[in-house]
């Protein structure tokens, strides 16, 4: 599958190698050149999981709560 360069996928497919790479420098890891497609692959899908979670609107006035307990 192609895509063109200008499709947004491919600037998030740009974005998120250069992030997990620039991590993985400050995290001191070593990510194989062959293997950075599959491990930017997960961040892309781990990313699109969260992401529900991340735009749930919050109040200003939410108090974070000093211990959790389930």
């Amino acid at each position: 599958m192609s895509k063109s360069p200008a499709s947004p996928s491919n600037d998030s497919g740009a974005f998120a190698s250069a992030y997990v790479t620039e991590m993985a420098k400050l995290l001191g890891l070593s990510i194989p050149p062959d293997q950075l497609p599959g491990v930017v692959e997960s961040f892309e899908q781990i990313h699109r999981i969260a992401q529900p979670v991340l735009d749930f609107p919050l109040p200003d006035t939410l108090e974070a709560a000093p211990q959790f307990e389930p």
